[in-house]
């Protein structure tokens, strides 16, 4: 007997008092699913076609029993229970912040999880499938600070992930969708101290179903728990009226069936406004303030510009250091939207470095017209905002008050409502909306 068999044995001999597992465990495996109408019609059917046709039902009726039990599972056990509400305040609070989750699986969990993905995209939970392989030779560097993982791995022991796992940081929330039902026996639970365990098993080996161990049930337990995680977070995130998840999933899915009839699609400020973590930063500037690689020196076949001498790896982002207009200028012809950073919470916008006439080698910061846009500059507005309501609110305030929203004004786009609590996550000239 195996562990994940074992604990099935145990949980339907534990009591419980709530009206959903007295009515479960009082239905054995074979009850439950006999009152399906399975039983099929009398008819002339070849044998070769009914053995076709045993196989299906008996497939079906195995994978319904998986998921019988693992709503039961979630229904009742309290690690399970746990796992899934940290798991969904892990996701929630990523998504709020502007980070993402980032999923991970190889061969068929690999699969499951590029399902997963599409599914919490479409109701706004910004995500993307990494490939352990392909993290290993570079592909790591999509996960950032604010992010949320998640591996698939019905095993728990997949070698892929071990080897992986040393890699990713340690400070983010990670999350195991595993057949295991116990922190202890998974090198990637057990190895993590923020680990968050969703416990996937199935009531019997695949093997001992069908007569081969190919993913099967494993799998169809594995994407019915990423579904429950995605509409659960959803639901956590997008509150607001008129922002339910279903208004974020129509928004996110005017093509097909689904789009047919819904007219066309709002645009939202944070569908407009450019993320601070696709902004790239000056070079010579790191996330965390503090310099990566020298400048220029003033010897450089580069450049003869007379700069601020370079001293080291370790210096905080200061005056020892200038960041010079000709930097951003640089930094700007190669980033994809013209924005740049100077700091984590600075930005140039792309509009104000067009603008740039006269000396370049001076200090970004020392510039007339002012380059530098720093967080609190920015005039907030909430990511879920109408931009045709957005654009009607500054047309009016501008013929209200004189000087109101000049040229050059920054929009901060905040995920929530535009509250001071609120963090932006997104940029915007107001300048690029009106022409929207």
């Amino acid at each position: 007997m195996d562990n994940n068999t074992d604990f099935f044995c145990r949980f339907r001999n534990r009591g419980n008092n709530s009206p959903l597992a007295q009515h479960l465990s009082s239905l054995s495996n074979t009850e439950a699913i006999s009152s399906l109408p399975i039983t099929p019609p009398t008819t002339d059917v070849d044998p070769e076609d009914d053995e076709v046709l045993s196989t299906a039902v008996h497939v079906l009726s195995t994978e319904a029993m998986a998921l019988s039990c693992l709503s039961r599972l979630y229904a009742t056990d309290p690690v399970a229970r746990n796992g899934f509400v940290r798991a969904v305040e892990a996701i929630s609070t990523a998504t709020v912040k502007g980070g993402k989750v980032v999923i991970i699986g190889v061969g068929k969990s690999g699969k499951i999880g590029e399902k997963m993905v599409a599914t919490m995209n479409s109701l706004g939970l910004l995500s993307v499938f990494m490939h352990p392989i392909e993290a290993l030779h570079g592909d790591l560097g999509m996960v950032k600070p604010k992010d949320v993982l998640l591996l698939i791995t019905f095993s728990g022991n997949t070698p892929e992930l071990i080897s992986l796992l040393p890699h990713l940081p340690g400070h983010l929330p990670l999350i195991a969708l595993t057949s295991h039902t116990s922190y202890h026996t998974s090198p990637l639970t057990r190895e993590r101290k923020k680990a968050i365990l969703l416990p996937a098993p199935i009531h019997e080996a695949e093997e001992t179903s069908f007569g081969i161990s190919a993913p099967t049930t494993s799998t169809t337990v594995a994407l019915a728990l990423g579904d429950a995680l995605a509409v659960a977070s959803a639901r956590q995130v997008h509150t607001c009226e008129g922002e339910k998840p279903k208004d974020v999933f129509k928004r996110n899915h005017p093509g097909g069936a689904i789009g047919l009839g819904t007219g066309k699609g709002v645009v939202r400020m944070l569908d407009l406004a450019v993320r601070l973590e696709d902004i790239p930063v000056v070079d010579g500037i790191l996330e965390d303030g503090l310099l990566g690689s020298p400048p220029i020196s003033s010897t450089s076949s580069e450049s003869d510009l007379e700069i601020t001498e370079w001293t080291g790896t370790d210096t905080p982002l200061s005056t020892s250091h200038a960041v010079r207009v000709i930097d951003c200028l640089l930094a700007g012809v190669g980033s994809k939207t013209g924005w740049v950073r100077v700091s984590e919470d600075e930005v140039v916008p792309p509009g104000r470095l067009k603008s740039v006439r006269g000396n370049v080698q001076g200090d970004v910061y020392e510039f007339e017209p002012s380059l530098v846009v720093g967080r609190s500059e920015m005039v907030r507005v909430s990511g879920q905002a109408k931009a045709e309501d957005v654009k009607k609110w500054v047309m009016t305030l501008r013929e209200e008050e004189h000087g109101a929203f000049p040229a050059g004004t920054v929009l901060g786009v905040c995920m929530g409502d535009a509250g001071k609590g609120e963090e932006v996550i997104a940029v915007i000239e107001v300048d690029e909306l009106m022409k929207v």
